[in-house]
Order: structure tokens, then C-alpha cells, then sequence
């Protein structure tokens, strides 16, 4: 599922502290924004940097959009951090509010918000060579070892990579395939052209010594699910609607 990494966007998925720090301020000004109580929206991430981080104080660069976007609203993000597994099947069953995880098969109250101009690029890293790094079909690769997501590696482009003879190597995150790769113990580890480069200076490595895929398996959208049964998500939504934030096209994901 090419969404799910985006997360996988989709990238993700917060610092409790800093959203109850928030919640004092609100109530120190009388618990009401433009006249309506404060309600939290609780946010599904996975913790995938520079997008989505428990440890930084925005919570990542998809937090701070979104933040930004509902600062003048009656909405509090709450970041709930989850590993990919947790997310995955929170998301699936149905509990939840809002998210960077994407569900699998989206239905009618599932909404996806741009929060960004810019595309996020999925696809693979490994140590720098001379030649590209292109390929026209997964089955050039048969037989190499890629790191690539557990939760997602019997669906979408984790089947396709085994059906195509590709060796998968569990990982919970994007961090321990480039710490793989690093080893020598994978050839490729997926990821984004984005997070990639920071990832590898947070570990030690050079970026310039590792090379990202010319080839990509999808350019997502940098957005926010939301999940219209969920009241607190319902108003989200009317908030970002009337602002002038866009709905994404799932079909065309």
C-alpha cells in the first residue's frame, strides 16, 4: 500500500506536553476561540522525520502544517504516536479521528486534506554508484535485499516487490533500514527524498555517499485524513474547507 508509507505520510504519525500546555493557555483566556469551546482532534502518526517526530518540539514538519492551519480554530491537534503496526490496525478498524497513516480502503466519511504544495517522493536508497539508479521494472531488482516497512509488506508495493523476487527485510522505520543499509546488510532501504538526508546526519552518515532512486514509486500529497464520523474531525473539516484547503483526489492516489 504506496499510501500507507506516506506515512508512511502517506509519512505518520507528538509531544503531549507541548498540546497541554496549550490547552492551560486556552483556558488561562477563557477556554473559547471565536466563541466555541476548545476541542481536541487527536492525530494517528508514526514517528517518520522530518514529518512526523515525537522528539522535536513542533512535532515534525506535517504537525506544524497542520497546526498552523487550525491555529485560528476551536480545534487542538493532539499528537497520539503509534508504531506502524498499532497505526496500521487503529486505522483498519476504524478508531480514529484523524491521521497521517492513511486507511487502506477509504469510504465515504474519509476525507484527505493537502496541507502542502510540494509532493513527498517514495523510493529507494542505496550507496552511491556511477551509473543512475533507474529501473523500468521491480523485476531488474529480483534477488536484492531491500529494508522496507513490516506492517505493509504482504500489501501493495510490498507484495509486488516479493512477487517481483525482491528479498524483504523487516523494519518498524525508515531510520532502521538506513542503519541496514549502512551495515551492508541491505541493498536498498525504502524511503522519501526528503527525511532520507536528515535521517543519515542524525546517524553519523554522509548523504553524499548514499544515492535516492531516479526511479519513484509515487509522489503523495502532504495531507491530513480525516475521519468525518468523528465530530471533532467533522468540525476540522468544515474549518479547513472554509479556509481554502483543498480536498485530494484519493482515486488518483
Amino acid at each position: 500500500m504506496l499510501r500507507a508509507a506516506c506515512a508512511l505520510l502517506c509519512f505518520s504519525c507528538l509531544m503531549i506536553q507541548a498540546g497541554e500546555l496549550k490547552v492551560t493557555e486556552l483556558k488561562a483566556a477563557g477556554s473559547e476561540v471565536q466563541g466555541l469551546e476548545i476541542a481536541e482532534l487527536e492525530v494517528i502518526a508514526m514517528d517518520y522525520a522530518p514529518f512526523t517526530s515525537e522528539t522535536s518540539d513542533d512535532n515534525g514538519l506535517a504537525f506544524k502544517l497542520l497546526s498552523d492551519a487550525l491555529s485560528q480554530s476551536a480545534t487542538l491537534v493532539k499528537p497520539q504516536f503509534l508504531s506502524a503496526a498499532r497505526a496500521h490496525r487503529m486505522v483498519q478498524e476504524g478508531k480514529w479521528c484523524a491521521s497521517f497513516y492513511p486507511p487502506q480502503s477509504p469510504v465515504d466519511d474519509h476525507r484527505l486534506i493537502g496541507l502542502a504544495d510540494e509532493p513527498i517522493k517514495l523510493g529507494l536508497y542505496r550507496r552511491r554508484e556511477a551509473t543512475p539508479f533507474v529501473w523500468n521494472s521491480l523485476t531488474e531488482l529480483a534477488g536484492k535485499r531491500v529494508a522496507y516497512f513490516r506492517a505493509l509488506e504482504r500489501d501493495g508495493l510490498g507484495f509486488e516487490m516479493i512477487q517481483a523476487g525482491m528479498d524483504i527485510f523487516s523494519v518498524e522505520t525508515t531510520r532502521q533500514g538506513l542503519q541496514l543499509l549502512a551495515k551492508g546488510r541491505v541493498d536498498y532501504a525504502f524511503g522519501d527524498q526528503t527525511s532520507g538526508p536528515a535521517l543519515m546526519k542524525q546517524l553519523g552518515l554522509n548523504p553524499d555517499d548514499y544515492q535516492f532512486s531516479e526511479t519513484v514509486f509515487r509522489a503523495l500529497p502532504v495531507g491530513i485524513w480525516l475521519n468525518l464520523s468523528c465530530p471533532q474531525a467533522l468540525t476540522a473539516f468544515h474549518y479547513l474547507d472554509s479556509h481554502g484547503y483543498l480536498q485530494i483526489d484519493i482515486d488518483n492516489l
